[in-house]
């Protein structure tokens, strides 16, 4: 009879070893799963931020005097419409309200944006570029900034829904494998009493309870940050802001170079919009492992052939912009320090780059990165993965 009951232990407890085995695969299965998902909604909101900077961009294109406003209306009405269709798509999907709300908020701020740029557009049509400029650059700045926090609130929320899921099926897994480890203990202990001494058989095993009870406190499961982001934020005196309709006509420029001759000139005067001590537009190799400065401004030669190569995984500002597909920032070391800004060079394809600014205020304006987004987005059209260092020759002059 004790022979029977030792063998039904025995074999539940391999069913429970081999149960615990296979779904401790299927946990991790679906950790795998939640991570794709995460970093699947990081680039569908990060997209956002590259469709706002697109959108920006082209309202800036029909300010400067020569141009055809007619063309640059009509890629501001598709750009923000398909920022619209991007949000409602990204909202229907939202795990919960409060992600829905964020992007309602972030649907009505595209909406003031918009009708602020129509006022623009008449001023344009018009005939009174000053002050479409003035509208453009300074009125539609409020609006496009809401909408990038609620863009920016939104990746918050997601990643934190994301992540609270990851953490739920940690702790479930965590708890699974404490109650197998429990029973397996107190099978082993029956055993070892029933072997060793035979007048102890007809004592009472210690309960499974207790048995977990009596277990090492548990290690904490690790839960992923949900948002670095938000912690880093620091609120600073702002620094005077470049000026306005330079950044605008800057922009036509850029997008009108037929002539490699003429970037070196383009590079210089984004020094003076950012008011930037030097500017470096490093461009990712062939193979998208390296990035390499190709134009620049305010360096020596010397200094750039010091820098070389940027890996693509280093820790710096530069390669994690490019990395993230998100700006970076970084302040400087005190007052009358410089701090350095980091925008990625977004294309259809991807991330082809970075514009690395070092900026002469400690603290970089938020400003500073918007002007900075919009100018990468028109410098992501002249550069090509791969370029070589005679470009960068030639560009330097």
């Amino acid at each position: 009879m004790k022979q029977r009951r030792i063998g039904l232990l025995l074999t539940l407890t391999l069913l429970l070893a081999l149960g615990t085995i296979v779904q401790d695969f299927r946990f991790d299965q679906a950790f795998a799963n939640d991570h794709d998902v995460a970093v699947k909604i990081d680039r569908e909101v990060g997209a956002l931020d590259v469709q706002l900077s697109d959108l920006r961009a082209a309202q800036t294109g029909y300010l400067a005097a020569g141009q055809n406003p007619d063309f640059w209306i009509q890629r501001t009405t598709d750009l923000s419409k398909r920022l619209r269709e991007s949000i409602d798509q990204l909202r229907a999907a939202a795990p919960n309200s409060a992600a829905r709300a964020k992007y309602d908020a972030a649907g009505v701020a595209l909406t003031d944006l918009m009708s602020i740029d129509k006022r623009a557009r008449d001023l344009v049509k018009s005939d009174q570029r000053l002050l479409a400029a003035d509208v453009v650059l300074v009125d539609e700045l409020d609006a496009s900034q809401r909408l990038a926090g609620e863009i920016s609130a939104v990746r918050e929320i997601e990643l934190a829904a994301a992540n609270a899921k990851i953490a739920s099926a940690a702790r479930l897994r965590f708890g699974m494998n404490g109650l197998a480890l429990g029973f397996m203990l107190v099978v082993l202990l029956f055993m070892s009493r029933a072997t060793s001494d035979p007048a102890a058989a007809s004592i009472a095993p210690a309960s499974t309870a207790q048995m977990i009870r009596d277990l090492p406190p548990p290690v904490k499961v690790a839960v992923p940050a949900a948002a670095p982001a938000a912690a880093a934020r620091v609120t600073a005196p702002a620094p005077p802001s470049p000026h306005l309709l330079e950044a605008a006509e800057l922009c036509v420029d850029l997008a009108r170079v037929m002539d490699g001759r003429d970037v070196p000139a383009l590079v210089e005067r984004t020094a003076n919009v950012l008011d930037a001590k030097g500017i470096i537009i490093w461009v990712a190799d062939a193979e998208g492992r390296e990035l390499r400065p190709t134009l620049t401004h305010g360096y020596t030669d010397k200094v750039i052939d010091r820098l070389g190569t940027l890996a693509i995984e280093a820790d710096n500002v530069t390669s994690l912009a490019y990395r993230s597909m998100r700006p970076q920032a970084m302040n400087g070391g005190g007052p009358g320090t410089t701090g350095a800004v980091a925008v990625p060079l977004m294309t259809a394809s991807g991330c082809v780059g970075v514009l690395a600014a070092e900026v002469r205020h400690s603290k970089p304006a938020a400003e500073v990165i918007s002007l900075a987004k919009i100018i990468a987005a028109q410098f992501s059209s002249i550069v090509t993965p791969g370029d070589t260092a005679e470009a960068r020759s030639a560009a330097n002059g």
